[in-house]
C-alpha cells in the first residue's frame, strides 16, 4: 500500500513539475478598428481558448492583464514589453482587429519579454466576421509553433479569403483520371503486367474519404472504398477497403468449331473486393495527386487475384457519373 501511495505521489509531482515548467504567456485584448467591442472581445476569448487547447503555456488570466492595463490600449511592443514584465510573462501576444471592407485581418505578434525580440508576426483575414473562428485555431497555431499563418492550414481551416486568393483551395469533391499496371497474381491466363486506367471521383471529409473507380483493367471494373486518411495537411497517406464489379477478360477460343468465349463456360465476371493504400497530395488544394498500390480479389471461375497501382490527377469541384 505504501509503494501504491509513494508511486500517486511521485506521478503527481512529476505532472506538478510539467505544469509549473510551462512559460507564461500575456495575451493583451485586441485593439483594432471598424470591428465593434463584442467581436474584438469574442475573438480575445476564443484566442485565449484555442492557445489552452495547444498546452505549451501557462495563460496569465484577463483579469490580471486588464488589472494590469488600467483600460488603456496596447497595441505595440513596447508597451507589450513592459505589461509581460510586471505580469512576470516569459512572452506575450498583442494584436488588432482590422476591417478593410468586408474584410477582417487580424494582425498579431509575439514577442520575447526578457529580449524584446518579436518571435512571429504575422496576419491572416477573414471575408467576414463569421469566419473568425477558423482565423483564430490558425492564429492560435502559429502562436504556438511560431511559424507563419500560410503554413498551419489544413482540411477544414482553409479560409475563404485563401480560396479567392489561390483560387485553387477548398474543395471537398474531385474527380480525375488514374493509369498504371495490373500485375496479375493468380488467374488472368497468367498474363504479363497489363496496362490499366480508370476515372476516378473522390469525396474527402476531414479523416474519411469515399473513393468511387470505374476502371479498364483487363475488362471493365466499378467499386467503391472508404478510406482513412490520417492527415490534414497536404500530403497524407490513407488505407481503406471496398467491393465492387470486375468482368475479367479472358483469353477467347474456338473448340470443335464452336466458338467458346471463354473456356469451358467459366465465369468471367465477378464481385470484387479491394484492398487499398498509398498517398494523397495537395489535400487543401482543389486538384489532387493521389498514388495507389490494391489488391483485387474477383470472386468469378478463375479466382483473378492481382495488384494495381496506379497514379492520378485530379480535379475539385466536379461530380463524375452522377455520384459524387
Amino acid at each position: 500500500m505504501k509503494r501504491v501511495l509513494f508511486a500517486v505521489a511521485f506521478i503527481s509531482l512529476s505532472i506538478s513539475s510539467l505544469v509549473c515548467a510551462q512559460e507564461k504567456l500575456a495575451i493583451l485584448p485586441l485593439a483594432g478598428s471598424g470591428v465593434d467591442v463584442s467581436t474584438q472581445e469574442t475573438t480575445y476569448m476564443l484566442l485565449v481558448s484555442e492557445i489552452n487547447k495547444l498546452k505549451k503555456y501557462e495563460v496569465i488570466p484577463e483579469s490580471e492583464i486588464k488589472a494590469l492595463l488600467a483600460d488603456r490600449e496596447c497595441a505595440e511592443s513596447a508597451c507589450a514589453i513592459e505589461i509581460g514584465k510586471k505580469a512576470n510573462a516569459a512572452k506575450v501576444i498583442f494584436g488588432s482587429l482590422n476591417k478593410l471592407g468586408e474584410k477582417v485581418i487580424f494582425q498579431y505578434t509575439l514577442v520575447e519579454v526578457s529580449t524584446g525580440q518579436t518571435l512571429i508576426s504575422d496576419d491572416l483575414s477573414a471575408l467576414r466576421v463569421e469566419d473568425l473562428d477558423q482565423v483564430v485555431k490558425r492564429v492560435a497555431a502559429s502562436i504556438v509553433q511560431q511559424i507563419p499563418a500560410a503554413k498551419t492550414v489544413e482540411v477544414g481551416l482553409v479560409t475563404e479569403q485563401e480560396s479567392q486568393e489561390t483560387k485553387t483551395r477548398k474543395a471537398n469533391s474531385s474527380w480525375g483520371i488514374a493509369w498504371g499496371y495490373l500485375y496479375p497474381q493468380k488467374g488472368y491466363d497468367d498474363r504479363e503486367p497489363v496496362f490499366v486506367w480508370d476515372f476516378r471521383s473522390l469525396y474527402e471529409l476531414r479523416h474519411v474519404a469515399v473513393d468511387a473507380v470505374m476502371g479498364f483493367r483487363q475488362g471493365f471494373a466499378l467499386n467503391v472504398s472508404v478510406l482513412y486518411v490520417p492527415g490534414l495537411k497536404d500530403f497524407s497517406p490513407f488505407a481503406g477497403g471496398g467491393i465492387g464489379f470486375h468482368g475479367v477478360s479472358h483469353e477467347q477460343y474456338y473448340d470443335d468449331y464452336y466458338y467458346s468465349p471463354n473456356g469451358n463456360n467459366k465465369k468471367e465476371d465477378g464481385f470484387e473486393f479491394v484492398i487499398k493504400g498509398g498517398l494523397l497530395a495537395f489535400r487543401t488544394y482543389d486538384f489532387r495527386v493521389v498514388a495507389t498500390v490494391e489488391y483485387t480479389m474477383t470472386f468469378n471461375d478463375y479466382n483473378d487475384r492481382a495488384i494495381v497501382v496506379t497514379l492520378g490527377v485530379m480535379r475539385g469541384g466536379k461530380k463524375v457519373f452522377g455520384i459524387f
